[in-house]
């Protein structure tokens, strides 16, 4: 425990050398993201760092014990929505970057098809941000609580008040070199792979191909994919960087990272599944990595799941401020605004994650919120449809949404999930056939 607790003051004390050293002579530019100058390494590590979050490492051991090899199909969904990310990029948003101060996907449907579809998807992603940070502060509170012996309160606000300081100070700027700090921390799980003793061969590596899984595996595929394209904090950083060259090579270089860390998460829930000894696999990263692993390593990736999930609440809690600004005041925003709506945001989920009462069901409802986002990206580039028809399919996304809330039809299953998009689209369709008629 003593170990533990040095790691985490010296993980304090480097983020708050950090944030003193980047809010040096920043200006208003760069608290809010208008400088559009990310290079190859900082969108490598922001990327990666947004993107892992802190239950990947606790819900990744989990599906990959549960669904074996099919839990890297995850990985096939995301692998597809960065090649996306940089084709739309190139062919679209490269010139609309910098002539309309683009900072969210809600501000190109702006562009594209007025205020109305702009305050649609920007509200459609306020709902997602703030349910988003409700999961990542529940797991965390509970992790740090238990981790290193606090009460549940004490330990969400130390969390809080850490987020909220190097934001408050920082913004954006902050928030992409705490990225590559923390992206950094996260790299340790790798060393697990060769400390845990192997329990792979021949005989059991068919039993993690389990076929009944497979359309399990397919739903989970396109959730990756569509939930990716439409997350306020992934276009954040892919509207940050200086040029399209800088995205691809970012976008390589953070998949590579991605595969290599969430693919170690994979391989020991598998390789725990092989070994027998598990009883409850809802545990099994706290219980079952963190109980088996030398004290210096396990106290070392403890830090990596405080790391993996302050690189998620600071993106998510700076984008949530920015779109509030943005719905507030379509022409300029400043920096007081983004404070004081990302502040806003952080305390609600604060209070929201003492509340969750199913944490497995609300990421799937989040998912299928996110996804409706990400579909109508890729409608109005592929179908390009007119506004009446854009505006249609999110809110009958939306409407489906939270049907599937009140009749529970959006399960944790992923195809459930998809509901709301299917249904969308299907609705987009028919519309797009009758204005051809």
């Amino acid at each position: 425990m003593t170990l533990i607790f040095i790691y985490v003051l010296i993980y304090i004390l480097v983020l708050v050398g950090i944030t003193v050293v980047s809010s040096r002579h920043e200006t208003d530019s760069d608290y809010i993201n208008s400088a559009k100058n990310l290079s190859t390494n900082e969108s490598t590590w922001t990327t990666f760092a947004s993107l892992l979050t802190g239950y990947n490492f606790v819900i990744g051991v989990t599906f990959a014990y549960l669904y074996g090899f099919w839990y890297l199909m995850a990985f096939v969904g995301a692998g597809l929505a960065f090649v996306v990310f940089y084709f739309i990029y190139k062919s679209k948003f490269e010139s609309l970057q910098r002539d309309h101060d683009l900072l969210s996907i809600g501000d190109y449907f702006g562009v594209e098809y007025g205020v109305l579809s702009r305050n649609l998807v920007n509200s459609i992603l306020l709902v997602g941000l703030l349910l988003f940070l409700i999961l990542q502060l529940f797991v965390n509170t509970g992790l740090f609580a238990s981790l290193l012996n606090l009460e549940k309160i004490p330990a969400l606000l130390i969390t809080v008040g850490a987020v909220s300081t190097y934001l408050w100070f920082g913004g954006f700027k902050v928030s992409v070199k705490t990225d590559i700090f923390q992206g950094i921390l996260m790299l340790p799980i790798v060393i697990t792979v060769f400390v845990l003793p192997f329990h792979f061969s021949t005989d059991n590596i068919a039993s993690a191909f389990d076929p009944s899984q497979f359309w399990f595996a397919v739903g989970l595929a396109l959730l990756q994919f569509l939930s990716l394209l439409g997350q306020a904090e992934s276009f954040q950083r892919v509207f940050a960087v200086r040029n399209a060259k800088a995205l691809k090579n970012g976008l390589l270089w953070s998949f590579g990272l991605l595969v290599l860390v969430a693919g170690s998460i994979a391989y020991l829930g598998i390789n725990f599944k092989f070994s027998g000894v598990v009883s409850d696999p809802s545990v099994l990263f706290t219980e079952g990595v963190l109980g088996v692993l030398p004290a210096w390593l396990a106290s070392l990736l403890t830090i990596s799941l405080i790391a993996a999930f302050m690189g998620t609440i600071d993106s998510s809690a700076f984008a949530f401020g920015v779109l509030m600004s943005r719905i507030r005041n379509n022409k300029k925003i400043s920096v007081g605004s983004i404070r004081i709506f990302m502040l806003f945001g952080i305390v609600v989920s604060a209070i929201g994650s003492l509340y969750l009462f199913s944490f497995l069901s609300s990421v799937f409802a989040l998912i299928s919120l996110v996804s409706v986002v990400g579909a109508s990206l890729l409608v109005s580039v592929i179908f390009k449809p007119i506004t009446i028809e854009i505006n249609a399919f999110l809110i009958t996304g939306t409407i489906v949404f939270i049907l599937g809330l009140v009749f529970k039809y959006i399960t944790d299953n992923p195809l459930t999930s998809l509901v709301p998009t299917v249904t969308a689209l299907v609705v987009l369709v028919v519309m797009m056939v009758f204005r051809r008629m």
